[in-house]
């Protein structure tokens, strides 16, 4: 009962399931592959940062050019070289030389501290650095950036001031291609957030620059939360027990917080050592569960859900299921109903399970027995439960036998009829009702071998079929063949008479007296003619020995169709004036699909048995009409 309707709950069940399970296996991968892309994303900002801080280095020495051939900066260097003391007029002069050199340059690419070093690594003036004035012999010549630059070389380093991170960029200041360099020019550019935010914007990272375990200045792009920067002061102290970060200067991929990454990088050059580098942190995304792609998803991207497939799926699945069970519950629900209806109003006395499947079909059996068991109580008559032998009721372990009995070889058992029919002669069973008489044809007659009346003398022509006729009438009843000819059939002939038979060429036989009583008549035994035994009519005398086995087996094979038709005609119209007295329907029940069916039963039970023939009979049981077949031995 139900069980297409119960299968389909199980589909659906294990589709949801399957599309559970697949939702959290797609969490499960976008997470992972997620924080893959995180880590590349992060070594990739580091080494792009660190790019960064070389081509800003390279564009401020560039914009430094213009100080480097500045009049006023060589004339402060030449005058401050080579003398114990730095005089005050060199002073002056190359810091009025800087603060214009500083106007000239790109303000994106102004130092925050310039510088005028001599040959000897002193500062001969500077502007943007106040600290330097406490010093009389404040110098930079200790610097490997100034000492390369005083040879001739350009260079850039990150310095670290009273815990401050400058950028630093040195270049030479040549007056002569064919002397050494007067001096150097130095520029400092600080490390706060706002040169981060401006190196964050180029490289589209979050970055945060640091010094001896500190944070000195961060900044992130739009949508990155400032606070998020605090979280990486922890993991400062744990940087020297990274073996990638000490070794190559460039840490792992660290986790900061359960949604939070960095990884950290050492800033090349003096800094090195004092501890000095730079952060780019990034915030993981990740989904939490199935219900995370509901809460992350934009605008765009419901608008790409097709929304029309989903709500053709929805609708045939409910489809389906409806369907189901309209053809498994509503369907035999309302049979049940119909016939209980019909039951109430006396139109049958018991349910009909033949129209009812599973467990409907079980109640209606408790049903039925339960109305045979008050009708047994109430005095009526006790009806058998339904099997399966209904329609063509039950096959008996034993055949049943006809009326007569095969004769034995030894002479024993009751003695049964001849092959042409009773002793004496041939007696068939009656054609059946209604079937006309057919007329005799070209060539000669057929008449039919019957018991004739003492004196008489019997003519039968060829390819007899035996049918019985009405005694004494001899010569009638005769039908048509195809052939000529005639053949005598056996039949009683008085004593002393010469009975002949015709034939179609004209030639006459005598036929051999009967038989005493209580023996076996033979068919035909040849007998030779005798003097003055022969018509006068006739040319020659002929001698028959037997009919032709195949003519008796053609005729009596032709003769059982037609009574087993007849018989079947008359079990059909029982059968069909059976049911409708039990109330049931007779549509489409054709005599042809009847004789059909019959016909299949017929054959199986001939096989089963060995039987010759199956006779069928109506009788009603539980209420309905059904068959029983009874096979029988001839």
């Amino acid at each position: 009962m139900m069980l297409l309707s119960r299968v389909w709950y199980v589909i659906l069940s294990i589709a949801c399931g399957l599309a559970i399970y697949v939702v959290y296996l797609a969490v499960g991968q976008y997470n992972r592959r997620n924080a893959m892309a995180m880590a590349e994303t992060l070594a990739s900002d580091s080494q792009v940062v660190g790019w960064a801080l070389q081509i800003d280095a390279r564009r401020r020495l560039d914009a430094m050019l213009v100080g480097a051939v500045d009049k006023g900066v060589q004339d402060g260097l030449l005058s401050a070289n080579g003398k114990d003391k730095i005089p005050s007029t060199a002073k002056e002069g190359a810091k009025k030389a800087l603060a214009a050199i500083n106007e000239k340059m790109p303000a994106e690419f102004r130092s925050d501290a310039l510088f005028a070093v001599d040959r000897d690594g002193r500062v001969v003036s500077q502007i943007g650095f106040d600290q330097a004035n406490t010093f009389e012999d404040f110098e930079l010549g200790g610097y490997a950036a100034v000492n390369d630059a005083l040879h001739g070389y350009l260079r850039d380093d990150t310095w670290v001031f009273g815990g401050k991170i400058y950028r630093v960029v040195a270049r030479p200041v040549e007056y002569d291609v064919t002397q050494p360099p007067a001096g150097a020019i130095v520029g400092l550019k600080l490390v706060d957030n706002k040169f981060v935010q401006e190196l964050s914007r180029r490289t589209r990272a979050n970055v945060a620059f640091y010094s001896a375990g500190v944070r000195v200045a961060s900044s992130g792009n739009e949508g990155f939360e400032e606070s998020s920067f605090e979280q990486i002061a922890g993991e400062l102290g744990k940087l020297e027990s990274d073996k990638s970060y000490k070794e190559s200067g460039r840490s792992d991929v660290r986790p900061v917080t359960e949604n939070l990454a960095a990884v950290y990088a050492r800033i090349v050059g003096e800094a090195w050592d004092l501890g000095a580098g730079f952060a780019v942190v990034r915030s993981k995304v990740a989904i939490p569960g199935p219900m995370g792609f509901l809460n992350g998803a934009d605008d765009k991207d419901k608008a790409s859900v097709p929304l029309g497939l989903v709500a053709l799926i929805v609708a045939l699945g409910i489809l389906i299921g409806v369907a189901l069970s309209f053809f498994e519950h509503t369907v035999p629900l309302k049979e049940m109903t119909a016939q209980a209806d019909g039951l109430k109003k006396g139109a049958f006395d018991l349910l009909q399970l033949t129209k009812f499947r599973g467990a409907y079909r079980l109640i209606a059996q408790d049903l039925n027995a339960g109305i045979e068991r008050v009708a047994e109580r109430g005095g009526g008559a006790p009806r058998k439960q339904a099997d399966l032998e209904s329609i063509l009721g039950p096959a008996p372990a034993q055949p049943a036998m006809s009326a007569f009995a095969f004769p034995m070889a030894d002479g024993n058992g009751a003695p049964g009829p001849s092959p042409l029919g009773t002793p004496g002669g041939m007696n068939a069973p009656p054609p059946p009702p209604g079937r006309p008489t057919p007329a005799a044809g070209a060539g000669g007659s057929v008449s039919r071998p019957f018991p004739t009346n003492p004196g008489s003398s019997p003519q039968v022509t060829s390819n007899a079929r035996p049918f019985p006729t009405n005694p004494g009438a001899g010569g009638s009843g005769a039908r048509a063949m195809p052939t000529g000819g005639s053949v005598s059939a056996p039949f009683p002939v008085p004593t002393g008479s010469n009975p002949s038979v015709g034939f179609g060429g004209g030639g006459s036989v005598t036929a051999k007296p009967p038989p005493p009583p209580g023996s076996v008549a033979r068919p035909f035994e040849p007998v030779l003619p005798q003097a003055g035994g022969r018509d006068e009519d006739d040319e020659e005398a002929t001698m028959v020995a037997q009919i032709p086995a195949e003519v008796l087996a053609a005729a009596t094979g032709e003769y059982k169709a037609l009574e087993e038709g007849a018989e079947w005609l008359s079990v059909y119209e029982d059968f069909v004036r059976t049911k409708k007295q039990c109330g049931e329907s007779t549509d489409g029940l054709t005599f042809e699909k009847f004789q059909h069916t019959l016909r299949k039963n017929r054959d199986a039970l001939m096989q089963r048995h060995g039987c010759k023939r199956v006779k069928f009979s109506v009788y009603v049981k539980e209420g309905r009409a059904s068959l029983k077949a009874t096979p029988v031995k001839e």
